[in-house]
């Protein structure tokens, strides 16, 4: 009876999400486990239709399960450091940068990002990346889809690159990081204890058109 209730209530909560974007207090809703089996989690993106909220929250978790992984304490969500770094993704995006250091007066280093947030921390820290946003096969080759196709390999028109889901991104984003010391050092950084994480849709003009995401990860400690 208990298990039956749980199902009812997971599916409940799926249906209450496919209805409303992701908002910040749906973190203190659902339990990791809870928030993988969302089916809004595992849907493929309509980039032109992206929940940005959910997108964020599924990078928040898989990063959380790498710090879980190697023994260390989980970050806590911080609505106004993932609002640091969704404003990043959206600026790298809108006004055509891949940089740490910002093109928006104000706005030119984390520090400034930060501030003006009204965040002074000792301690602070940001990961950004610039992916493909299909379950694509690197170094194939694939063919420009007429308008509102699919994206095929240019050796099998029927073989389909799907896009990715929430859940997919996250993990390739996240993985992606922890392949580079640099970036590893930062997620898995004990010092830092809250995080944020930000994400942006654009279009590769250098490669087909293909979605590509802007992440963003930004770190701070409240001490």
């Amino acid at each position: 009876m208990k298990l039956r209730f749980l199902s009812i209530l997971l599916l409940l909560i799926s249906h209450s999400l496919h209805a409303q974007t992701w908002i910040p207090t749906d973190y203190k809703r659902f339990t990791p486990e809870q928030f993988f089996r969302l089916a809004a989690v595992n849907q493929t993106i309509n980039y032109k239709k992206l929940d940005r909220g959910l997108l964020q929250a599924a990078m928040f978790f898989v990063t959380n399960e790498e710090r879980i992984k190697y023994g260390l304490k989980p970050f806590e969500h911080s609505e106004v450091i993932e609002k640091v770094a969704s404003e990043h993704a959206n600026d790298m995006v809108s006004y055509n940068f891949y940089s740490h250091v910002s093109r928006v007066s104000g706005k030119k280093t984390i520090g400034e990002r930060f501030s003006r947030e009204g965040l002074k921390r000792m301690l602070i820290g940001e990961n950004i990346s610039s992916s493909i946003g299909l379950q694509y096969q690197t170094g194939r080759q694939i063919n420009i889809p007429r308008s509102g196709g699919m994206y095929t390999y240019a050796n099998n028109r029927r073989e389909v690159i799907l896009p990715h889901t929430y859940l997919s991104y996250a993990r390739e984003v996240v993985q992606l990081w922890m392949n580079s010391p640099s970036h590893r050092k930062s997620i898995l950084n004990p010092r830092f204890d809250q995080l944020g994480c930000g994400s942006q849709v654009y279009n590769n003009r250098e490669f087909f058109n293909v979605p590509y995401l802007m992440g963003v990860q930004c770190f701070g400690s409240k001490n």
